[in-house]
């Protein structure tokens, strides 16, 4: 790959994933006390659940995770444990019905809150950085 293309490709990673986190610091602090439903979005949509029920960052939650998941298989970088594929994950268990164990918004929050808190591997603005140690 070109050194050209393959820096467009990093930037465009390093925004989506600083523009995930950033969103994602704001919103998980809310979802654990109200439980709205973040988790769903066009993707993960069960049948029971409207989408004008939707917060409004759901559309752009998925957006940027599916991005930054794409961004990184092209580069060739690792994707476990990235917020892109944390997101993704809660929101694949979230919409799975057919698993009665499966956790709630809130705790599917409190979680992701947790994961982020631990393994933050880009720098994040000082206000989303401030809300994850709510």
């Amino acid at each position: 790959m070109k050194s050209s293309r393959l820096g467009k490709l990093e930037a465009q990673l390093s925004a989506a994933e600083t523009s995930l986190f950033d969103l994602l610091a704001q919103a998980l602090p809310r979802v654990v006390h109200s439980g709205e439903m973040l988790f769903f979005n066009p993707t993960f949509l069960p049948d029971t659940i409207q989408p004008h029920w939707l917060p409004q960052e759901s559309e752009e939650l998925l957006s940027l995770a599916s991005d930054s998941v794409s961004l990184r298989e092209e580069l060739g970088l690792p994707v476990v444990g990235t917020v892109g594929q944390l997101y993704l994950s809660a929101c694949s268990e979230s919409a799975n019905h057919a698993n009665g164990n499966r956790r709630g918004p809130r705790q599917l929050a409190t979680w992701l809150l947790g994961e982020l808190r631990s393994n933050i591997s880009f720098e994040a603005d000082g206000y989303a950085a401030a809300q994850l140690k709510r």
